[in-house]
């Protein structure tokens, strides 16, 4: 662990080196990175890509992979069935999921709530930051209301 200050989950906080090689955008904090890129990263020196970018590349990819279903002809059996998606809860043609997914059975979810969920994991970190950020700037008013030095400089160092 380096002397950075992070986090529980080991990510640093620190906006220096990290650059995302997709985007080209400089000076990231760890945070804009999955956990397992910053270790391939350190350990092996693999380029790293935000998660903004690898999260576009998988909408891009199931948008071609659903052009490419939707272009293709009906099987001759008759389609292959419905799935009842997980998460969802609606029934869904088999082609709406991928393999891996209906390798799963009854815990199998559709495309399109697997899109969701990505998103929605995209955004969690970027909303964390959001409620320390104004929890910090709320500390900080409060601080400058009372008017000490001592409480103003505990809430300026958070």
């Amino acid at each position: 662990m380096s002397s950075t200050g992070g986090g529980a989950d080991g990510r640093s906080d620190w906006a220096g080196d990290f650059a995302c090689v997709e985007c080209g955008r400089k000076r990231l904090t760890a945070a804009a990175f999955s956990k397992r890129s910053i270790e391939r990263h350190r350990t092996a020196n693999v380029p790293l890509k935000c998660t903004a970018c690898v999260e576009a590349a998988a909408a891009k990819e199931r948008a071609a992979a659903a052009a490419k279903a939707a272009a293709a002809p009906a099987p001759a059996d008759g389609g292959g069935g419905e799935v009842v998606c997980s998460a969802c809860c609606k029934p869904r043609p088999a082609g709406d999921f991928t393999r891996a997914q209906l390798q799963k059975g009854a815990k199998a979810r559709c495309g399109d709530c697997v899109a969701a969920a990505g998103a929605a994991a995209a955004a969690a970190p970027s909303d964390a930051w959001e409620a320390r950020y104004k929890e910090a700037k709320e500390a900080a008013r409060k601080a400058e209301a009372v008017g000490t030095a001592a409480a103003r400089l505990a809430a300026a160092s958070k």
